[in-house]
């Protein structure tokens, strides 16, 4: 019989009577998307992605189950089709339910993948545990250290007792890591022949310098101090962040083959003209190193200083005499930081003078934990008025505060109480109520700048006006945490790598992701999984051995107290994450309207020999019923093929 000829999306194609259209299709390489169909089992066309548009005829019909005919006309892919797939999608999706990416990773700024490097570490893979961290994170061991862990806050642990602890497993994999021979250092694409100069090696720059020698480009990464690092080695003292810590994953840049220029400022020895001249693309990452004045009398008497003056004498070793008593004005990180590095530099008291409550404090809440378990006075309310030097002594005046209406921050704002007046005596005051970019260094830029003095640039992008110069970090976001510089440094690679290839700049695109809800909104069964089991403690250096220590207070889990912390973790995360047919097409077809709350029976997960099945995802494609029909016909059973069937995770192979 000869076979028949039709047309598909305008090419000829012949295919014989007994093919549907879904199969005429595959072998012309022309790709129709389904969800319910599986090439070894009889079609259903319940699913209704498949649906073509057979012209003239006006019909739309499953490719699936819907065989050829001499001269068939047929188009797979225009507007009317992709719409209906997309309110086909959309009820499918109404059904089903379940954690695509954990809460965990989708609060990390950087997107780390948390569920799968946990997993390594409880399966004793730490090598493959740092692997899956720098897919996202190029500096695992500082952020290990100093991250204030918004991805703890939504773990779903908090329904069962506490939170895993991320932060200290992330560190432990780049600390085994960094004890290795063969460390891991991630290959690089072939050489491009594009140079990129980095101004700034904070989080940022030094998060883009490592995307872009991933891609292949030759970077410079320009640095004001002496040594690399910004403000994680200047701004936060070594019992926090010890420099070997530092140097151990920059040791990871520099066998990627980074350069660094040190003690080059930008807007002095080098500008973006001269840089024009050399490189192909430039991203400024100068972060905010200016302290923000706190505009009351007396502020530039002897004996008071910036937070970040202060810190960053005591990172480089300059002696400083703090005296007896010190008091310190914010509620940062760098005022937590200030106080209790003025504890080990001799002070026999240090107050903390902050305008709120010790709740509303930005800094990490660890950190001020510890900085009042090592004797740290904190006076909540009280803001200061004046400075004066009175025979020879410091003194501040402060007035207690109050909580008034909400500010832009939903914060309520602190109101002074009339009359309310105290003093108090000091030898030093450091003042750390804040930061902001340096006006010099902004205006060297080249850049716009924002009435606030951050950088203009395309926020989804971080592409500037002037097309190859990039901005990103605290000078674009303002004051925030190293994560988010990190990410921030990521975004500016993704852009300025396709400026280098000159490709269309576009942001990268956000997955489909199906969720239970916030951390206590997964059905009660869900945590029943596994039984309570407390955290395990972090080793610290005892009190009394800190006050004049600058050693590291945290001492990081052991291997056996890694392992046990690591086993806490829910594994929120789907296992079919990656294959996934349901999030391919919700990817492909997006945006998608949102779906509306379906009313589950509550969640259920079944686990029979090595397969375990989730009820909550399955979409009733009726694929695994139809498989185990015929493998029961043929006497044969495949848990792999059963598994890789489903087109959501509700069946997989059960972990072991």
């Amino acid at each position: 019989m000869n076979p028949l000829s039709l047309t598909i999306n305008g090419q000829h194609v012949f295919a014989s009577h007994d093919l549907s259209i879904l199969d005429a299709a595959t072998a012309a390489g022309i790709e129709i998307p389904t969800l319910c169909f599986h090439d070894s089992l009889h079609e259903t066309g319940s699913c209704w992605m498949c649906i073509v548009e057979i012209k003239g005829k006006n019909r739309f019909v499953p490719a699936c189950h819907t065989f050829v005919s001499e001269g068939m006309v047929i188009e797979t892919d225009n507007e009317t089709l992709n719409s209906m797939r997309r309110q086909s999608l959309e009820k499918i999706i109404e059904e089903h339910s379940g954690d695509c990416m954990g809460p965990c990773e989708l609060s990390c700024p950087a997107g780390c993948n948390i569920p799968d490097f946990v997993a390594a570490i409880s399966a004793q893979h730490d090598h493959a545990a740092i692997k899956i961290i720098k897919e996202t994170i190029p500096l695992p061991g500082i952020l290990g250290r100093i991250c204030p862990a918004p991805c703890e806050e939504v773990c779903r642990r908090h329904g069962i007792d506490s939170p895993i602890s991320i932060c200290s497993l992330k560190r432990y994999a780049a600390d085994r890591d960094s004890e290795r021979s063969d460390r891991f250092v991630p290959e690089s694409a072939p050489e491009s022949g594009k140079k990129v100069a980095v101004i700034g090696s904070g989080p940022a720059g030094l998060s883009a310098a490592y995307f872009l020698l991933l891609n292949g480009h030759a970077v410079t990464v320009f640095e004001s101090s002496a040594m690399a690092g910004g403000m994680m080695r200047y701004g936060i003292p070594r019992f926090r962040l010890p420099d070997s810590v530092i140097e151990s994953d920059i040791a990871t840049l520099l066998a990627m083959g980074v350069e660094f220029r040190f003690n080059t400022t930008f807007g002095k020895q080098i500008n973006a003209e001269s840089l024009n001249k050399e490189y192909d693309a430039l991203f400024l990452a100068i972060g905010a190193q200016a302290a923000t004045s706190m505009n009351i009398p007396g502020e530039h008497e002897p004996g008071v200083i910036s937070g970040i003056e202060f810190l960053r004498k005591a990172s480089c070793g300059e002696e400083q005499q703090v005296g007896e008593h010190v008091i310190v004005t914010g509620g940062g990180d760098t005022a937590i930081d200030a106080a209790r590095t003025a504890i080990r530099l001799g002070a026999l008291t240090v107050t903390i003078l902050y305008r709120r409550s010790k709740h509303e404090m930005p800094a990490n809440t660890a950190e001020v934990e510890e900085a009042l378990a090592e004797g740290i006075t904190l006076i909540e309310h009280a803001a200061p008025t004046a400075i004066r030097t009175v025979n020879g002594t410091l003194q501040i005046t402060a007035i207690r505060m109050q909580p008034g209406e909400p500010d832009t921050s939903g914060r309520r704002r602190p109101v002074p109480v009339e009359g309310s007046e105290f003093t108090i005596p000091a030898d030093t005051i450091i003042s750390a109520i804040g930061q902001q970019i340096d006006p010099a260094a902004a205006n060297s830029a080249g850049i716009g700048v924002e009435d606030n003095g951050e950088l203009q640039v395309n926020p989804e992008t971080l592409q500037s006006a002037t097309p190859w110069i990039f901005a990103g970090g605290d000078c674009v976001t303002g004051t925030n945490i190293a994560i988010r510089a990190v990410e921030q440094g990521k975004r500016a690679a993704h852009a300025i790598n396709l400026f280098l290839n000159n490709e269309i700049i576009t942001a990268q695109n956000q997955s489909f992701n199906s969720s239970f809800g916030a951390r206590d909104e997964a059905p009660p069964a869900f945590y029943k999984r596994k039984p309570p089991a407390e955290k395990v403690t972090i080793p610290e250096i005892s009190l009394e051995n800190r006050s004049k220590s600058f050693r590291e207070v945290a001492l990081g889990y052991t291997e056996d107290f890694a392992r046990e912390e690591a086993r806490r973790c829910l594994q929120c995360r789907c296992s079919a994450i990656n294959d996934c047919r349901l999030r391919e097409l919700a990817n492909r077809f997006a945006p998608l309207k949102k779906a509306e709350t379906h009313d589950h029976t509550g969640f259920y997960k079944a686990e029979a020999g090595d397969i375990s099945m989730e009820r909550e995802k399955c979409v009733d494609c009726g694929i695994c019923v139809r498989m185990l029909e015929q493998l029961e016909y043929d006497g044969k059973f495949d848990n792999t093929l059963m598994t890789e069937s489903c087109p959501t995770g509700a069946i997989s192979l059960t972990a072991r």
